[in-house]
């Protein structure tokens, strides 16, 4: 019976569905903690005026209870009641309503509560979208919109308002005020709302108190985040990114605040600026978001729907600060349409195309993810269907979750850029121990070649001048002594030719301009024809040369001087470090190649030197040499197809072998 998957193999196979079922389980607890409509099961008490006033005291259980406060007797058509007029103003009764053309109109609410100091939310709804402004015991405690005493100057809101307050000595004295001016095609006048009331939950997230210490929370946070991303920007300009989510949560705390109506208690903001700041804040959130969206769109239909979100952002944005508030509000459901199209398909588009993000990336995913279900589902609860519901948006709770999850990406960019720079450091560290090694390398192969020169130079000098003077004395001319001296110079000249051969060489490797040229041959002609020409500088440190070369063996596929210039180099080195002992040549059969190795008596290599023996500028023995011999035989014999290597024990001898393919038959 197989085995089930491991979870976390799973998800590292497949990340994309792990991601969005982490989205929508984050989802589901931040709409489990704003309490959303229909999430308990309520009762409803519908309780009517008598007297003037909602008697509520006898409602003894406040648990899951709403309590519907019908429209009273009386209301104040085309007036705005102030708190201070409250008890002077005289109220017309509501049998009249409908015979007087009403656009604007207050109504007065006075509750009698149980005097405990709880906290209720109310909850005011009407017929189609109102611009509302409510009072509660004389103090400003909410507004939707901007009422005003014309069309110009109103500016309608949503289609209800959800506020909170407490009662004082047990009573709750509420003064709405609300207008409609004949705003989405309403030309019946203003209708008067209904007004609900519910025990705030104790410690809920949209609870009385609490909601207030939350906004305030949320937009702290939503500030912080802004200036840590901000800081984080300045020290990587790179980081773009950074920049623009900076300022989608400083236009997301702008938004929690005129949310809030904070406005309300500062003198310098109107309410008809504060209303066009909410609905612009939105395009502008957007444009920010959508290119920092954009740093994981490089072509194709996710860039198409980049461009298509800025410029209806842009348009509407436009439409907002130009055009009237019913101009741009009823413009926002067709550039919500086009937000919810395109993040659906934009946002599905960018999971397909990222299905195997690293760590960073699927941070920032999870955040995407997040947000913009929250933000489809603001769209649909702000919607006419839930116009009566009391609304708590989910939005803030969940840009705070983008923030943390952005916040764990940079994290972890920051460490993998962190790592990257430490290996890119390793790494300059290494090639600089690596070119000082060259360099000291170099230096000592100059410090060899120019001994290795100067030796036989000399050689040549000396034995040229003293040649020269026994030439002038003819009478006293020994010739076989000319000949030895003439021999010498010969091989001091081989000697030198050798060495200036070994340089140009390592250049010709290093310029990759190296060639060769095979043809059958026998390796016993080549080393003999080595040997004999190379004889007078091979023949030193009175060294006895053996030559073995099994009987039979076939003709290999090389280029006689290239393999030459192996053999001259191998049987060199072994003369240089061998002192009155025996070199010998061997050469046998291997398969399908032939194998030659070269060994000798002398004083052997240490092992830990072995491994570097075939690099630019080891010498064999590190002192003599120009450290470029082994360097060359190795890629002569590579470019043949054979192989080199070398086993030497010190004070023992060395032995080189080298092997070279048979040429086929």
């Amino acid at each position: 019976m197989p085995l089930a998957p491991h979870p976390l193999r799973a998800i590292r196979k497949h990340p994309i569905p792990a991601i969005l079922l982490a989205a929508v389980i984050t989802m589901a607890a931040l709409l489990a903690l704003v309490r959303f409509p229909g999430g308990e099961a309520s009762r409803s008490i519908i309780v009517e005026e008598r007297g003037g006033t909602y008697d509520l005291t006898g409602i003894g259980n406040w648990e899951n209870t709403v309590v519907a406060l019908p429209p009273g007797e009386t209301y104040y058509p085309n007036t705005y009641l102030t708190p201070e007029e409250a008890d002077t103003a005289i109220p017309e009764s509501a049998d009249h309503y409908g015979e007087v053309r009403t656009d604007y109109l207050s109504q007065r609410f006075h509750i009698s509560l149980p005097d405990t100091g709880e906290v209720y939310t109310l909850i005011f709804t009407a017929e189609g979208r109102q611009a509302m402004r409510v009072y509660v015991n004389g103090a400003l405690t909410g507004q939707s919109g901007n009422p005003g005493t014309s069309k110009a100057a109103t500016q309608v809101g949503a289609n209800g308002m959800v506020c909170f307050a407490a009662a004082q000595g047990g009573q709750m004295d509420v003064i709405l005020h609300i207008a409609q001016f004949h705003h989405y095609g309403y030309t019946g006048g203003v209708v008067p709302a209904t007004l609900s009331l519910q025990k705030s939950a104790e410690g809920g997230w949209s609870s009385g108190t609490f909601g207030l210490d939350k906004q305030m929370l949320v937009t702290g946070a939503l500030l912080c985040a802004s200036g840590l991303l901000l800081f984080i920007y300045l020290l990587r300009r790179d980081m773009t990114g950074t920049l623009y989510f900076s300022l989608a949560c400083l236009m997301m705390a702008v938004r929690e605040r005129i949310q809030s109506v904070a406005w309300l208690y500062f003198p310098f903001a109107s309410g008809n600026t504060a209303f066009m700041l909410k609905y612009l804040t939105l395009p502008l959130l957007t444009v920010f978001l959508t290119l920092y969206l954009g740093q994981f769109v490089e072509k194709g239909l996710l860039l198409r729907i980049k461009h298509i979100i800025l410029a209806g952002s842009v348009a509407y944005a436009l439409c907002t600060l130009v055009g009237d508030s019913l101009f741009y509000t009823q413009m926002l459901i067709y550039y919500q349409v086009l937000l919810v199209a395109c993040i659906v398909v934009g946002i599905v588009g960018l999971f397909v195309r990222m299905r195997r993000p690293s760590p960073e990336q699927t941070a920032a995913l999870y955040g995407i993810a997040v947000f913009y279900l929250a933000a489809v589902w603001d769209v649909f609860m702000y919607s006419e269907r839930y116009a009566s519901t009391a609304k708590a948006s989910v939005s803030e709770a969940a840009m705070l979750v983008f923030v943390l999850a952005e916040t764990i990406s940079i994290f972890l960019r920051s460490n993998r850029l962190i790592a990257e720079a430490r290996e890119a450091e390793q790494m300059i560290a290494a090639e600089k121990a690596a070119l000082e090694n060259l360099n000291q390398m170099k230096t000592e192969f100059l410090g060899n070649v120019s001994h290795e020169l100067k030796t036989p130079l000399t050689v040549v000098s000396g034995y040229a001048q003293t040649t020269r003077q026994l030439l002038e004395r003819p009478e006293e001319i020994d010739r076989r002594e000319a000949v030895r001296r003439m021999e010498l110079i010969s091989s001091e000249a081989e000697r030198l030719s050798l060495m200036v051969g070994q340089v140009l060489d390592a250049t010709r490797i290093e310029e990759g301009r190296m060639g060769i040229e095979p043809v059958p041959c026998h390796l016993d002609e080549i080393i003999h024809r080595a040997v004999d020409t190379y004889y007078p500088v091979l023949n030193k440190n009175a060294n006895q040369l053996e030559i073995q070369v099994d009987p039979g063996l076939p003709p290999v596929d090389a280029d006689p001087a290239r393999v030459s210039q192996v053999i001259v180099n191998l049987i060199a080195n072994a003369v240089r470090h061998t002192q009155s002992g025996s070199i010998t040549v061997t050469v046998q059969s291997d398969g399908a190649y032939v194998k030659t190795t070269v060994s000798d008596t002398g004083a052997g290599i240490a092992e830990v030197k072995l491994p570097l023996l075939f690099e630019r500028y080891r010498s064999q023995g590190g002192g003599t040499g120009t450290g470029l011999g082994l360097y060359i035989c190795k890629h002569i014999v590579e470019m043949h197809g054979g192989e080199i290597s070398v086993k030497s024990v010190q004070g023992k001898g060395t032995s080189v072998s080298f092997t070279l393919p048979i040429c086929p038959a």
